[in-house]
């Protein structure tokens, strides 16, 4: 918690969970939660996406080319029934053999940056759940 508050990196912690939630991330549109679980070895940045049902077929056949656009991230989806299909990103950091501040606030701003970066490319596609734009009505004259 130092070390993100340090790196002025938004956060704040789940009562539910018990996960730091990203603040940055969580604001952006489509995320559902956006999440660092630290633990005693390792370290797990999850960020969870919505997916519109009608292109979850077109998401799976581009999730290798995600992958490799995106090397530090791993991008899969999770299809739970009663819920709408979610695309995962993560990224894993090992924390076993000693971290510093500098280096642990680099891998994860990294890694929002890249979050952000799949995020908006998802969204340009068509796969986000989004909320539908307002149509201002027409006035008929």
């Amino acid at each position: 918690m130092r070390w993100l508050m340090a790196g002025h990196i938004d956060h704040y912690i789940c009562e539910n969970c018990h996960g730091i939630h990203l603040s940055e991330l969580q604001e952006l549109e489509g995320v559902l939660e956006s999440r660092l679980f630290v633990e005693h070895e390792d370290a797990i940045l999850t960020t969870e996406v919505e997916i519109r049902p009608t292109a979850l077929l077109m998401l799976v056949a581009d999730l290798g080319r995600l992958n490799m656009n995106y090397p530090s991230l791993k991008v899969f989806v999770d299809i739970v029934d009663d819920n709408l299909p979610r695309l995962i990103v993560a990224d894993y950091l090992h924390t076993q053999a000693g971290m510093e501040q500098h280096q642990f606030q680099w891998i994860v701003q990294q890694t929002m940056m890249a979050t952000q970066q799949l995020v908006q490319e998802l969204a340009e596609l068509g796969y986000l759940m989004q909320d539908e734009p307002q149509k201002s009505p027409s006035a008929v004259h």
